[in-house]
């Protein structure tokens, strides 16, 4: 190992910047394969990828025969490009000529002469219904869009902040609206099975807080700063978003509201069913994400009957964010396939929708992750920790029949390997603006469920894609990585691990890794790459999440500083049993910094390189909180901290980012609203970084972006003024002009490393220098 007190030159860095994600994701094909199912048929086509470039593929499922899904020749002379590297992002057909989608518009192409023709795109905020016409968006009101284009203005009364289908002003994106005129999504809007009526919402957010964010370098050019306004309830706040819904009459605009629902609970704007009862069904929940709720709407009179209503103080409708909800509406006996951790870990249970009677369809101390596709009468969903020994995290594919007498009926393992299956879950409903039909065939289960695409991976196993059918047999083998390129610069997997938490009996799994020039020899100082948040998996699981998952984004580069990074999931997490998830409620340790601690040094027992007398900590938005209460519960532990978009101060920040991980503010008397302006709710206080704030005794840098919508700059600088107050130093780094995305920045990159290097290794850091690599993009949750 290079020796500390040598100064770094441009070589580091550009060794570092070989393993920059983007660089690495080139260097690998084949990594994950989604097939897109052809309507009504068991064919489906894919992407393959080769070092060459990459071609669209048809296969049918039954025989495994494939063939190209169209004439590349012809394509590549109608889009103008190379045939081995088509710019193809979707592909259709219609008779004997092929529609491709390439840079967000529709071509079709004639078979003949390869001459194309443009279609037109359906809109991104819009919501196709099953006639062919789409409701959308303009100036707060609905329209309807005919197939001819003919538009139609079905309301006349909205306005800005009590807008129809449009997403609330706490979505993450209001000022980047503002500054580039972009008018808001639509959200929410469910048609009815002909085509004549929709559930749609109004959301009144007039009289909620006006939260002002400067914009201290404006877009425009302006030497003066901007004010811009996101409405959203801050924390302790009495009043909130309210959500009307309404029946709306496609045909004239006539109306009728659905009644109130008890309570703070309000229905949701991604899963909504219209029954052949003359019902829709619909799920609820409150901001806190402590109560959920199915109720069934008379879709005649709107008046609402709360089925059932399950109370949580962490409640979701799946293990993590960013998942579809593992709820179903099965029609053929108006039942709710539900999911809950009722019985002490997560798992499916069936809902009477008439009676309200529930009955438990999986069992046992593993976890259901994301349920697949229903099928008639069976359940395909994904599973972790069923198999004894197994890393838990590793998802398989089960199949469950829903009319057994006992859990579990028929339940039958699909993918025997001990590997990741990766079936990546379909994204929220709110992004899914169609009537269903094109996210149903984007899918790894045939809409049949009679095959699969299997993909199957470890983060040290490169990925083998199968095509098996219903019962888990292969049908063929379809790819598999060519991770050869990676061979060539020497890069290494991460390493799992297994190590106890604090109580000493806890499990904790995570990965490390190493740069390329590890040797157990050497001693290595440790750097911990922390969230803690409840509601996502921060560490890997297939080979693709590996090289560039959703919290692993630069920890490759990170390492090859010199570094062994730690990346795990502690108590409180999700993908775990309840246990596992409430370990840490109601602590000032909200985050289990305790248990992440402990684990690294009993996996450092067994890892004598591990240099525990030089540990560092960053993350980012949760992760930043994590970092900072880290410094602050664990100083003696963690030395150096790089905290960016730091959600800190629950007390001044947006409701809906402290309420489902730490619960309601509690000003005493059972109230959740603050009296006062300046009342802090005491239960706040104490999971508040700014109370332990002479607590620091290490380095701390702290980043935030001016524009950051999830975490208000006032909570950051609320705690840099505690720390001032209580005579400590600290870095900061403040990013003009951004949101909360900007950890993929070369310039951010450089700092976390650059800060790690000086005050962790004690090395001088190349100043000045700016990498030759271009701006990232972090991988998602599959």
């Amino acid at each position: 190992m290079t020796s500390d007190d040598q100064a770094l030159g441009p070589e580091d860095y550009e060794r570092a910047a070989q393993l920059w994600p983007s660089e690495l994701l080139k260097r690998a094909t084949n990594l994950l394969i989604v097939p897109t199912w052809l309507p009504g048929e068991d064919r489906f086509w894919f992407r393959h990828e080769h070092r060459a470039g990459h071609e669209f593929l048809l296969v049918d499922a039954a025989t495994g025969a494939r063939g190209p899904a169209f004439d590349h020749e012809l394509a590549a002379r109608a889009l103008g490009a190379d045939p081995a590297r088509l710019p193809v992002a979707g592909v259709e057909y219609d008779g004997d000529s092929v529609i491709v989608s390439v840079d967000g518009t529709r071509l079709r192409i004639d078979p003949r002469d390869g001459s194309s023709t443009e279609l037109p795109v359906p809109d991104p905020n819009g919501f196709l219904g099953p006639r062919g016409e789409e409701l959308f968006v303009r100036d707060h009101n609905l329209w309807v869009r005919t197939p001819s284009g003919t538009e139609r203005q079905l309301t006349t009364d909205g306005e800005e902040h009590y807008g129809w289908a449009e997403a609330p002003d706490a979505s993450d994106d209001r000022i980047d609206r503002d500054r580039t005129g972009r008018p808001p999504g639509a959200i929410g809007c469910f048609w009815n099975p002909d085509g004549t009526r929709a559930l749609v919402p109004r959301v009144d957010e007039r009289a909620v807080t006006a939260y002002p964010f400067v914009e201290n370098i404006p877009q425009d050019g302006d030497v003066l700063p901007k004010v811009r306004y996101v409405r959203g309830k801050m924390s302790g706040d009495a009043e909130d978003s309210r959500w009307e819904w309404y029946l709306l009459d496609v045909a004239d605009g006539s109306r009728v509201r659905v009644g109130s629902l008890p309570g703070e609970l309000r229905i949701l704007p991604w899963h909504a069913w219209w029954t052949a009862r003359g019902t829709i069904v619909a799920l609820a929940s409150t901001t806190a994400q402590d109560q959920a709720a199915v109720v069934e709407i008379d879709a005649a009179t709107g008046a609402v009957r709360v089925v059932c209503l399950e109370y949580d103080h962490m409640f979701r409708f799946n293990n993590v964010w960013f998942h579809d909800d593992n709820v179903r509406y099965l029609p053929e006996r108006h039942e709710l396939l539900w999911f809950t951790f009722a019985s002490g870990w997560p798992h499916l249970w069936l809902i009477d929708l008439a009676t309200g009677a529930a009955r438990q369809v999986t069992d046992g101390d593993w976890v259901v992750q994301d349920v697949v596709r229903t099928v008639g009468r069976q359940v395909f969903f994904t599973a972790g920790g069923v198999e004894p020994g197994r890393n838990p995290y590793l998802r398989a594919l089960y199949r469950v029949d829903l009319d057994g007498t006992e859990p579990n009926a028929g339940l039958k393992c699909l993918t025997p390997e001990d590997a990741d299956h990766a079936f990546p879950a379909v994204p929220f409903g709110t992004v899914i603006r169609d009537s269903g039909q094109r996210a149903d065939l984007r899918s790894c289960v045939a809409p049949s469920g009679k095959y699969f695409v299997d993909n199957i991976s470890r983060v040290d196993l490169p990925p083998v894609i199968m095509l098996r059918d219903a019962d888990g047999k292969d049908v063929c083998e379809l790819a598999r990585a060519d991770t050869s390129g990676l061979d060539e610069i020497g890069w290494t997997p991460p390493e799992v691990f297994r190590a106890k938490a604090a109580d000493g009996e806890t499990d904790v799994w995570g990965v490390l890794v190493k740069p390329r020039r590890f040797a157990e020899r050497d001693s290595w100082p440790v750097l911990e790459r922390i969230y803690g948040g409840h509601q996502v998996l921060a560490q890997p699981r297939s080979f693709l999440e590996g090289l560039n998952g959703m919290f692993m984004f630069g920890l490759h580069s990170l390492a090859e500083m010199g570094f062994a990074v730690v990346l795990l999931d502690g108590p409180g997490t999700p993908i775990r049993s309840r246990a596992f998830r409430d370990l840490t409620w109601g602590e000032r340790d909200r985050f289990g910094i305790k248990h992440h601690r402990a684990a690294i040094e009993d996996a450092a027992r067994t890892r004598p390189w591990m240099d525990l007398t030089r540990v560092g900590v960053s993350g980012h938005s949760s992760g930043g909180y994590g970092t900072v209460m880290a410094m602050l519960l664990e100083p003696d532990f963690y030395a150096v901290g790089f905290a960016s978009s730091p959600a800190l101060d629950p007390s001044v920040s947006s409701a809906y980012v402290p309420e489902p991980h730490f619960g309601k503010p509690d000003y005493g008397d059972g109230r959740s609203a603050r009296r006062s302006p300046d009342e802090i709710a005491p239960n706040y206080a104490r999971l508040s970084p700014s109370t332990y704030a002479a607590r620091l005794s290490g380095r701390l840098a702290i980043v935030y972006g001016d524009l950051d919508e999830q975490v208000e700059p006032s909570g950051v600088l609320r705690f840099t003024a505690a720390l001032i107050d209580a005579g400590k130093d600290f870095d900061v780094l403040p990013l003009p002009g951004r949101d909360h995305h900007y950890t993929t920045e070369p310039y951010y990159q450089k700092r976390l490393w650059d800060y790690f290097v000086e005050h962790v290794q004690g090395r001088a850091p190349l100043r000045h220098h700016q990498l030759d690599v271009s701006p990232g993009e972090r991988l998602h949750v599959t």
